[in-house]
């Protein structure tokens, strides 16, 4: 039988060494090598990325257009629209009208019950009739005044000739004595008479000018008796027009839309806020509905240009209106500008308080560029667009105007039809050449 001899201890352990250097190398092998291999592959691809052209997304600008619809809320109201108000004190006596009945101009809705104002009607209706009966004794005594006056002017005209003829006798008698054809006696007595003659005439002066004031004081008893009679009958015409104010009559043609007082109520006049309104009505033939519109297309606005009115209560009709005021100033907290359009409303669709949706179009004459609003980028102080010019970037300086969001319009700096660059790269420089892709063709 052979006998095979042992290996020694030394001979396995130098064999375990290459066995596990052979695994350590295979590892090695498995785990190094493959990060070398796509190293090499990731510097080769890098090298050849950094040789090609880049590529850009880009779009081609357009014109604003120059007409614009616009759409804004509004709430409609009444192109008139009145709060009734009684103008004298009482108990409402009956009311003739309710709330949805159509009136008339100068048509009676209530009647107030006014007794004070009948009472003092008829106190200053008495008082008018005395200040006429006044009036009517002041011109009697005028006219008998002026009958003296007249008389008295008689009895003047008659002493005057009297005193005239006197002073002729008393003359010739003076002249005849002088030659002695008379005796003195009777030259004196001649003279004697004259100016008896003469005082008679002063005399029937001064009653001549006491009769002459006689008829001035009843000429002013007669103007203050005038005046009396003026002043009576315009307490009269205050009292009626104020007994005229219990009947409350409609302002203007229309509706009535609110009524709060019934018969046997209480009625203050005035306006004050204590006060009960009787009616509210509202004309209904033409509303109006008021708009803000935003700052920056507010000085498009133009008084007559047409509007459109949308309801949500009449989806399939358009109501057409015309912007009729355009307020002279923005308000400075929302800063828009009011802005009026009237509606005809012959068949009363429209009703006071309606929601509605109000579409203007305005007509713009600047020709401005849209463009995205990624494309616009900062540079310092400037704004700038990257435009795609023979294939090459070009940086464009660029003044803004309108912000739409997603969208900005361009003021100066592009004419239209431009290649820009949607969201350009920060390491993008002048005049690197680029592909573009037009995002508009995808």
């Amino acid at each position: 039988m052979h006998y095979k001899k042992p290996r020694s201890c030394a001979g396995k352990t130098q064999t375990f060494i290459w066995i596990l250097g052979g695994i350590i190398l295979l590892l090695f092998g498995l785990g190094v090598i493959p990060k070398l291999i796509e190293r090499r592959d990731l510097l080769h691809r890098t090298e050849q990325l950094g040789s090609e052209i880049p590529v850009v997304q880009t779009v081609v600008v357009q014109p604003a257009p120059f007409v614009e619809p616009l759409t804004y809320p509004g709430n409609i109201g009444a192109m008139q629209y009145a709060t009734i108000f009684a103008r004298v004190d009482g108990y409402l006596k009956s009311r003739m009208v309710d709330i949805g009945d159509q009136v008339k101009e100068g048509q009676v809705l209530a009647e107030i019950d006014t007794p004070t104002i009948d009472q003092e009607l008829a106190q200053a209706k008495a008082d008018e009739a005395q200040a006429r009966a006044q009036l009517a004794s002041a011109k009697a005594n005028l006219k008998e005044a002026k009958a003296k006056d007249q008389s008295v002017e008689a009895d003047v005209k008659r002493v005057k000739a009297d005193q005239e003829f006197a002073a002729v006798t008393a003359g010739r008698w003076v002249n005849m004595a002088s030659r002695g054809a008379v005796s003195f006696q009777s030259r004196d007595e001649k003279n004697t008479a004259l100016a008896a003659q003469n005082a008679t005439l002063e005399a029937a002066h001064a009653q001549k000018r006491a009769s002459e004031q006689s008829v001035l004081a009843a000429e002013s008893q007669v103007a203050v008796a005038s005046a009396g009679v003026t002043a009576k009958r315009a307490s009269v015409a205050r009292y009626q027009a104020e007994q005229e104010f219990k009947f409350v009559r409609a302002p203007f043609d229309g509706v009535i839309t609110f009524r709060k007082v019934d018969p046997g109520a209480l009625i203050t006049a005035g306006s004050q806020t204590q006060n009960i309104e009787l009616f509210q009505m509202a004309k209904l033939d033409i509303m109006r509905i008021y708009v803000h519109i935003p700052q920056a297309v507010s000085r498009y606005l133009e008084t007559g240009q047409p509007a459109e009115l949308y309801i949500s209560g009449y989806p399939d009709r358009v109501f057409k209106g015309t912007v009729t005021n355009v307020a002279g100033a923005l308000d400075p907290q929302t800063r828009t500008r009011q802005t009026e359009v009237k509606i005809a409303n012959p068949d009363h669709a429209l009703l006071p308080g309606m929601y509605a949706q109000v579409k203007v179009t305005v007509s713009r004459p600047e020709r401005w560029i849209r463009v995205p609003s990624n494309a616009v980028i900062p540079h310092g102080n400037d704004l700038e667009v990257v435009v795609v010019k023979d294939g090459r970037a070009h940086y464009q300086k660029v003044s803004l105007g309108r912000d739409f969001g997603d969208e900005m319009e361009i003021k100066s700096g592009l004419q239209g039809n431009e290649t820009v660059i949607i969201s350009p790269e920060d390491d993008l420089r002048e005049g690197d050449q680029v592909k573009s892709v037009n995002i508009a063709s995808k």
